[in-house]
């Protein structure tokens, strides 16, 4: 029989807080939550709070990485320094760019996810490169086209269910046949980097699109006379939003506004991170452009943002502190809420039959101590 695990402190679940609580896992899952009934405790955490792994369906890379470097060490690193902030599931991002260097980013990845199938990725989130060419953000211009389900079948060829999510825009010509594809295929789809039209985005919505991408980034702004995909995400009750919680990619008062249309169960925290995160500020690439991180803000030589050098625990933190949220709420948007967008219900939350994927926070909002699948795959205490 596995040993049983018993943590005792503040426990963080989706829909309370308990302050003297314990979660017990066993055999990789969590086997009992609650109050503390006075088990033998494996670690007593009393400097901060225990809460749920958390979930990113939207990372470039972390300490010097990048998904676009196609390197099994490249995914390692990621996997790696993602654990150490907190991070256990994730969606490794692709940029736009040609079929061969896809190609080889997916043969790449699968290679790694058989290597290790304990890893915290689980599949692939392609942005772009069927977007438009007025709304490419840091991407490349010359990587961008129309959709191709060819190219995506290939893709999925190597991938199969990996190919988890794309990012398109829903007003490219050969987008609806695309869409109807990529569900048969069982592909989720986003919207973002696009000039849609509110009827544009909602036809697409019907047509079963559940997500899009970094709101009001890489789309035109919310007009009152034209509200675009910024209106008909807000307004669509089942609709998810990706939210970069930087307080520079969306000032905190718009990340309020977003809360109360879409939270708590269609927001979901983001960080879009590039690989300077958890590094210097400097000069770095990105998808084959040049990028310089200045105060820990990443921009393009044009002055464009160019993702972010986030990390999820603190765009909770950050989402707590701008929208005066319960801790429960913010931790919810980086766990819960992606892990289900992503149909992924065995992760996200401290209950019982739940994944045992657990962090330790101390109080300076440090993650401290990881364990993926009841296994510690970090320990910085």
């Amino acid at each position: 029989m596995a040993e049983e695990v018993v943590l005792r402190g503040r426990v963080v679940l989706p829909d309370q807080e308990l302050e003297d609580g314990q979660v017990v896992l066993r055999d990789g899952r969590v086997t009992d939550v609650g109050t503390y009934q006075g088990r033998p405790v494996t670690v007593h955490w009393r400097d901060g709070w225990i809460g749920p792994g958390l979930v990113d369906a939207h990372i470039h890379g972390i300490r010097g990485a990048d998904t676009m470097d196609a390197e099994m060490g490249a995914f390692e690193t990621m996997d790696e320094a993602l654990a150490s902030v907190g991070c256990t599931t994730y969606l490794a991002t692709t940029m736009s760019a040609a079929m061969p260097a896809l190609t080889s980013v997916a043969k790449t990845l699968a290679a790694f996810l058989d290597a290790h199938p304990e890893s915290g990725a689980v599949g692939v989130h392609m942005e772009g490169p069927y977007i438009h060419l007025e709304r490419i953000g840091a991407q490349r211009a010359d990587a961008v086209r129309p959709p191709s389900w060819d190219e995506m079948a290939a893709l999925w060829e190597i991938l199969g269910n990996r190919l988890r999510r794309i990012t398109l825009a829903p007003e490219l010509p050969g987008a609806r046949p695309f869409i109807e594809r990529a569900k048969l295929a069982g592909i989720l789809v986003s919207f973002g980097h696009s000039n849609a039209t509110y009827d544009e985005a909602q036809a697409g919505f019907r047509m079963g699109v559940d997500q899009v991408t970094h709101l009001f980034n890489a789309m035109p702004p919310l007009h009152h006379r034209e509200p675009g995909l910024v209106g008909a995400a807000l307004t669509h009750s089942s609709v998810a939003v990706e939210v970069i919680c930087d307080g520079i990619h969306l000032s905190p008062d718009v990340v309020r506004l977003v809360a109360r249309l879409k939270g708590p169960d269609h927001l979901m925290l983001v960080t879009d991170a590039m690989r300077a995160t958890l590094l210097a500020d400097g000069t770095y690439d990105l998808g084959g452009q040049t990028v310089t991180v200045n105060h820990g803000v990443a921009r393009t030589q044009a002055g464009g943002l160019a993702g972010s050098t986030l990390t999820l625990l603190r765009a909770v933190l950050n989402y707590q502190r701008f929208t005066a949220c319960s801790l429960s709420e913010a931790v919810k948007a980086a766990s819960l809420i992606p892990a289900r967008t992503l149909g992924l219900w065995d992760r996200g939350g401290l209950w019982p039959g739940y994944r045992a994927d657990v962090i330790l926070v101390d109080e300076a909002g440090q993650n401290r101590m990881t364990w993926r699948q009841g296994q510690v795959i970090f320990d910085g205490r």
